[in-house]
């Protein structure tokens, strides 16, 4: 079976491999979490610090790797780095089934940090490499998908395994041996579109608008390919400066804003833990059905994709301050992951076109992974602050309150900004 990438056709086998990727992004520190209490027991010197260290370290570790994966992306060694990734991955899990000492389990949560920041702008930089315009669009949404689809039934596993054992959540980690095993396929993606260095590129971008190599870097059309001007626009790098900077501020408020349900249901007195889980399993599995019928819905909204997402999530927020209720906020839940899953794909894709060369996508795509997990680990650091200056620390509703103001402003400036690049949307994405 072949798959269409926009420039003619690969092996489904090779979009499998691309897809495998996805698997485990989103999984770091997940095996932790149902044994937490567990762990207190298991370990005399198992202090609440270094067992926050379990899912905390890994997330903070990410960050460094996923921008040293972006710049080693640039080189002909992309494969390499996956490998090394994949296995670093793979040895963190087996390595935690068997340890017996805490301060190890630490150490393994650094080394599965390592890999995952590794694997994972590669596991969008593929996609921006194979596939281009709405066959790209799609597969972002798909990839986000299998990310989130990954997450919802890893959570149920780990908790299952966590009953038997509290050795066995770490099976979890185990799930890219199937990358692993997949990984020769990505050999068969053409040699044009995975193996170019940035002169390589260069070169391409300045035949294909009829320029020598050497002038390409320093001309910038008044519009780009998708209509969108590039009047005002400094490059830098390989980068449109303001449109990265604008980028990656939209795409961290939307993470910061969309991670709020998961961090604060806890917290609401009726919510308990059993609710929290199954209002969290809603919005993941909502990001994952959109993310599968992405295309069907920017044919629905059109130019106003964008508006629509914004408007999921501040309406969700507006359930969630007004309606105290276990079935509405199942609903909220489910309308902000359908907002965000809508949004991120989006992000992706835009992520590849704030730079000039082609070999920069994944270095972009990186940045735009590293505003992610910046945005996931400032969520409780800017709440607390919020709640401090307006004297709200008792209040568990106002992480919702001030978010979804927040959101609101944001919409308005969504509104406004539709025929601009970060929010604008080309006939290219799904026509």
């Amino acid at each position: 079976m072949q798959v269409k990438t926009g420039k003619g056709t690969i092996s489904m086998m090779v979009v499998l491999a691309i897809w495998s990727l996805s698997l485990a992004v989103d999984l770091p520190g997940l095996a932790v979490t149902p044994i937490e209490g567990q762990l207190h027991h298991i370990f005399s010197d198992a202090t609440d610090f270094k067992i926050q260290l379990l899912t905390v370290l890994p997330n903070l570790i990410i960050i460094p790797f996923v921008l040293l994966s972006g710049r080693l992306s640039e080189s002909k060694h992309k494969i390499a780095v996956i490998v090394a990734g994949t296995v670093m991955y793979i040895a963190a899990g087996a390595l935690s089934m068997i340890s017996g000492s805490l301060n190890m389990l630490i150490l393994l949560s650094c080394l599965l940090g390592a890999g995952c920041g590794l694997i994972l702008p590669f596991s969008t930089g593929l996609i921006a490499d194979v596939f281009t315009g709405k066959y790209r669009m799609k597969q972002m949404g798909i990839i986000s998908a299998i990310g989130n689809v990954a997450l919802v039934v890893a959570t149920f596993v780990v908790g299952f395994l966590a009953a038997k054992s509290w050795h066995l959540p770490f099976l979890v980690y185990l799930l890219p041996l199937v990358s692993l095993v997949l990984i020769p396929f990505l050999r068969k993606i053409p040699q044009s579109d995975y193996d170019q260095t940035p002169a390589q590129s260069d070169a391409k971008t300045a035949a294909g608008n009829g320029a020598d190599a050497k002038a390409a870097p320093a001309t910038i059309p008044a519009v780009d390919a998708d209509g969108f001007s590039t009047k005002g626009q400094t490059v830098k790098g390989g980068f449109y400066v303001g449109r990265t900077v604008w980028l990656l501020l939209a795409y961290f408020f939307f993470v910061f804003a969309t991670c709020i349900p998961s961090y604060y249901l806890p917290n609401i007195k009726w919510i308990d833990a059993e609710a929290a889980s199954t209002m969290t399993s809603v919005f993941y599995f909502a990001m994952f059905v959109v993310g599968l019928a992405l295309t069907p819905c920017m044919k629905l909204f059109r130019k106003t994709t964008f508006v629509v997402a914004a408007s999921m999530i501040v309406g969700s927020f507006v359930i969630f301050v007004f309606v105290h209720s276990f079935w509405p906020y199942v609903i909220a839940a489910g309308i902000c992951g359908l907002g965000n899953g809508i949004a991120q794909p989006i992000f992706y894709t835009k992520a590849t076109e704030v730079v000039t060369s082609d070999s920069k996508s994944t270095l972009s795509l990186a940045y735009l992974q590293v505003a992610n997990y910046v945005a996931i680990s400032l969520v409780p650091v800017i709440i607390n602050a919020a709640s401090a200056i307006f004297h709200q620390q008792n209040n568990t509703l106002f992480p919702f309150i001030f978010v979804g103001i927040a959101s609101a402003v944001v919409l308005v400036f969504v509104i406004i900004r539709t025929r601009h690049f970060v929010f604008g949307m080309s006939k290219n994405y799904y026509e």
